[in-house]
């Protein structure tokens, strides 16, 4: 069990310290953290999730148990950790990517093999589920307050435009494409699908190395608010989706994985986000690698919650 579970996180790990010795070596500078940001965020991000949205099938779409349960556990611990980051900075740019890195798992990037190793291929269908609700939902909503936020203007002429700029965003339409596609049952042609697959492989490991990147380049402290963001990532997320769980009545399989897909440790991308705002790069990165290192201990706990017939 234990070998199951450390050894997709254990490639992470590699990937994000290759990324560390490049910018203390001077390989790599703090100006090319961004602009491999804005390729990932600009590119080829949306580029995986315009062909993994495109690729899911229709009628599973519409598991509106296991949907409606995923939703509340990740959107609402966005929402609590975006009103705990406002009471705390009185700033939305801090507090909205505070709720980023605390309620987006690593469920595309370190889910995938974890739950495959367990559960089989099957397992993919969560992973899409919960990348639905972050791709239309949080990573939008994400993107539009950080416009707002970055706005010199004031009242609803600021918000229509950061509105209107937020909505020129890849990381906007094109999941929103790809589910469009899904619903009508169009498949993009296979060249095209091809070429955007070939691009969006990249994604992990390009935004691993920024990570890395951006990690030695500001000063990780293990301060009282990233202590703050892993007690909300790794245990009131998990515990919100168990609530979530069975409040919605969501059973087997795919509700014990959502589970542990909750349990997993921050995503890399909010990293991203961080990075191109300028703001809060310290306390993501941070964030996201002792999470990483934490959900060693941490996750063994979801899988024994699972095993032991919770969701069953």
């Amino acid at each position: 069990m234990l070998d199951r579970i450390v050894g997709p996180i254990l490639p992470v790990a590699f990937v994000i310290v290759l990324g560390y010795i490049a910018g203390k070596r001077q390989r790599l500078h703090r100006a090319d953290s961004l602009v491999i940001s804005r390729l990932v965020l600009g590119w080829i991000f949306p580029a995986l999730l315009l062909v993994s949205m495109a690729a899911t099938p229709r009628t599973q779409l519409f598991d509106v148990r296991l949907i409606s349960a995923a939703f509340v556990g990740i959107m609402g611990m966005y929402l609590v950790a975006l009103l705990i980051g406002w009471l705390r900075y009185r700033e939305l740019k801090a507090a909205t990517l505070k709720s980023f890195v605390t309620a987006y798992p690593d469920a595309a990037f370190m889910g995938i093999p974890i739950l495959q190793a367990m559960f089989g291929n099957g397992s993919i269908y969560t992973v899409l589920v919960l990348n639905l609700i972050a791709s239309l939902l949080m990573i939008p909503l994400t993107t539009m307050l950080l416009t707002v936020a970055a706005g010199t203007s004031s009242g609803w002429q600021a918000f229509r435009g950061s509105l209107t700029q937020a909505l020129r965003r890849p990381l906007m339409w094109a999941p929103a494409l790809g589910i469009l596609c899904s619903v009508l049952e169009l498949k993009l042609p296979p060249m095209l699908a091809e070429s955007f697959s070939l691009m969006g492989k990249a994604t992990p490991g390009v935004s691993l190395l920024c990570l890395g990147l951006i990690m030695s380049s500001e000063p990780l402290r293990l301060s009282r608010e990233v202590w703050s963001n892993l007690g909300l990532k790794l245990l009131l997320q998990p515990a919100l989706m168990i609530a979530a769980i069975l409040l919605f009545g969501a059973k087997g399989l795919y509700a014990q994985q959502m589970i542990l897909l909750a349990a997993l440790p921050s995503a890399t991308i909010p990293a991203m986000f961080a990075n191109e705002a300028g703001a809060y790069q310290s306390e993501a990165a941070t964030t996201i690698l002792v999470s990483t290192v934490l959900s060693i201990l941490t996750f063994p706990f979801a899988i024994y919650l699972v095993d032991g017939g919770l969701a069953g």
